[in-house]
């Protein structure tokens, strides 16, 4: 079993199944007068996908923790497959909101075997380290996936773009079939998995602490992306291209600061690096508040840290999942997705409507004070823990 060449799969995988998210969204106009349709509706292919991604976390998670990560992942991966033709082979919007949720439920699998398998293969260190560039490889996705889609669509449309994807859904299919071990240990005495399993998740001190930064900081990101493109337009008049850079800036820097997280733990102990890193990342929360109106150089770089400081501290999370969470890996790592989801959902939501009671005050102020509270609950509990695990017996 070569562990560096599993890592480097499951990157690819999950960098080119990313594009099902992101790949079409900048021909999305485009799409609406072919589909005849209403932005609204249009805008339901993206949240129908997500929605059967969230939901497929806590449905996945028991089932690879039971079954195996090869025998969930090959037929999810198939569906996937299937959801990509049948986007590029219908002809209504109907037909491609349907299937968009085959799409959402095929590639749900893939990030949560990804990061089980990663916590299979890899120890101490090492897992941490690949951990970090596992999270470098999702942020790539993201950052590449509309300028190539835009690209893709302007050459041949959203049928192109499909296209696209049903190609690289085979391949990943194929890619993964041929390399992809099965890395489940049997464990003697592995319980059967159900809403007990959840609630001990939710219950245990590392595992709530992961799961409320988690969400906390996914809710304070999203927040972030829908505001700062109104912001940089209506604020310094820059243009579309001109924002998509600060994007780009914005991912790579995420993306770098991904990859150096597994120094930090081995420096810190991944424990002590997720609350510090959480805690930078409120400080940047709060420094990114008020840089906005200074002028445009000093809120590039507080946006900047603020990208930087989310990834770094991200690969922490699926560590030490990975690590407290042995017997119900992929269960764990489920729940996180799936609650971290909501936040993302929920960002952009709550943040536009604080942003119109009180403006960005109200709106990263809030965040800021929600990732600190994540924050000192985690440094309590972890530390009830430790103290717990060090008491004397009897």
């Amino acid at each position: 079993m070569n562990a560096n060449r599993i890592l480097f799969l499951l990157g690819s995988s999950i960098l080119v199944g990313t594009f099902a998210q992101n790949l079409f969204m900048p021909i999305m106009p485009a799409m609406q007068q072919e589909f005849h349709t209403t932005s609204t509706i249009i805008n339901w292919t993206v949240s129908l996908f997500t929605m059967a991604l969230a939901i497929m976390q806590v449905v996945y998670g028991p089932l690879v923790d039971q079954y195996g990560r090869r025998k969930i992942l090959l037929p999810a991966l198939g569906l996937y497959v299937l959801g990509s033709l049948g986007c590029y082979m219908v002809d209504t919007i109907q037909g491609l909101l349907f299937f968009r949720v085959f799409q959402g439920i095929g590639f749900a699998a893939i990030p949560i075997v990804a990061a089980t398998v990663i916590g299979d293969v890899f120890t101490g260190a090492k897992r941490a380290e690949a951990m970090g560039t596992y999270q470098m490889m999702l942020g790539i996705g993201p950052a590449i996936g509309p300028l190539l889609g835009g690209w893709i669509g302007g050459f041949g449309g959203h049928s192109a773009v499909f296209l696209f994807l049903t190609i690289t859904a085979i391949c990943l299919l194929a890619m993964n079939a041929t390399w992809l071990p099965e890395t489940k240990s049997e464990q003697p005495g592995a319980k059967r998995f159900g809403l007990g399993s959840f609630r001990d998740i939710l219950l245990q001190p590392v595992g709530a602490s992961v799961i409320l930064i988690g969400f906390t900081q996914m809710f304070a990101y999203h927040a972030f992306l829908l505001f700062l493109p109104v912001y940089l337009n209506e604020t310094y008049h820059l243009s579309a291209g001109q924002i998509g850079l600060v994007y780009m800036l914005i991912s790579a820097v995420f993306v770098l600061s991904s990859k150096t997280s597994g120094r930090v733990q081995k420096k810190w102990g991944t424990r002590k690096a997720l609350v510090l890193t959480s805690a930078s990342h409120a400080v940047a929360t709060v420094l990114f508040m008020l840089a906005t109106n200074i002028s445009l150089p000093v809120m590039l770089a507080a946006s900047a840290l603020f990208g930087f400081t989310l990834g770094i501290g991200m690969p922490t999370h699926t560590t030490l999942l990975s690590e407290v969470f042995e017997k119900e890996r992929a269960t764990a790592i489920g729940v996180y997705n799936f609650i971290r989801y909501i936040g993302m959902a929920a960002g952009p939501v709550v943040g536009a409507a604080l942003y119109g009671l009180g403006g960005n005050w109200l709106e990263f102020g809030l965040a800021a004070v929600v990732i600190a509270a994540a924050v000192l609950f985690a440094r309590v509990q972890i530390r009830k823990q430790q103290q717990r695990s060090i008491a004397p017996t009897a």
